[in-house]
């Protein structure tokens, strides 16, 4: 079945599932769909934490562990595109030379600085949600972060005529869409003004970023969709730590 073959794509991509990405396939619909079994495993992390009634340390620690398992569980696809990104865009000064630069195995100041940056902040705001007992940020942060991935492939044109962007930017009309918001729905259920807000964050966040760091280089390319992935997430995360007032 083609929806199978998509969805397992999706996590061939995205994800240290062993499944191997067939040419033929469709997965960006899918991809929220990673992001909840991201999601799912931090909150089930915090919520060990939370019943074991680990103090400030411990949910900072817990913080650090769900960072680090998501990392893990990615790859580090995600948080390498992030070096990339920092290095060519702002290592550059034209779009064919902040593309040289990130298509660079070697990670620069800038990449590193990002990197350091980028993983203190989704520590810190891992670790105030589970020091606050509010979950519902965690499960909701890699969903979105991957529905921004979605949105990038489908909005923006490939900046190169080779990599990830260009081997996934097929024609997906409405009903990709429509599958893409669909798996994020789910997150709707517990909603309260306060998730409302967070949600509307992070759709907005989805639909600029991409386009955002699309724009020094003329197009979308793999290393800019894995940093659009860890922005909108850490946003999210990062907005939901500041409501949940801990």
């Amino acid at each position: 079945m083609s929806f199978l073959r998509d969805i397992a794509a999706a996590f061939g991509w995205l994800s240290i599932v062993p499944v191997t990405a067939r040419s033929q396939s469709r997965p960006a619909r899918w991809f929220g769909l990673v992001g909840w079994l991201f999601g799912g495993i931090g909150t089930a992390m915090a919520w060990v934490a939370g019943r074991l009634g680990v103090g400030m340390l411990g949910a900072l620690l817990t913080g650090a562990l769900i960072m680090a398992t998501w990392a893990a569980m990615s790859r580090l696809l995600h948080w390498d595109g992030v070096a990339d990104t920092a290095d060519g865009l702002l290592g550059g000064h034209d779009p064919e030379r902040r593309l040289e630069i990130m298509h660079d195995s070697r990670t620069g100041a800038f990449g590193a600085s990002a990197i350091v940056i980028g993983m203190l902040l989704q520590t810190l705001a891992l670790g105030a949600l589970v020091a606050s007992g509010q979950l519902w940020g965690i499960l909701a942060a890699p969903v979105i972060g991957r529905f921004a991935a979605s949105v990038g492939l489908w909005s923006l044109r490939p900046a190169r005529d080779e990599g990830l962007a260009a081997g996934l930017a097929t024609g997906e009309g409405w009903i990709a869409w429509m599958i893409a918001v669909a798996v994020c729905t789910p997150l709707l259920l517990a909603i309260t003004p306060i998730h409302a807000i967070i949600l509307l964050t992070g759709f907005v966040a989805a639909l600029l970023v991409p386009r955002v760091l699309a724009r020094p280089v003329g197009g979308i390319s793999g290393d800019l969709l894995g940093a659009s992935v860890v922005i909108v997430e850490v946003l999210v995360l990062a907005v939901s730590a500041l409501v949940a007032g801990v």
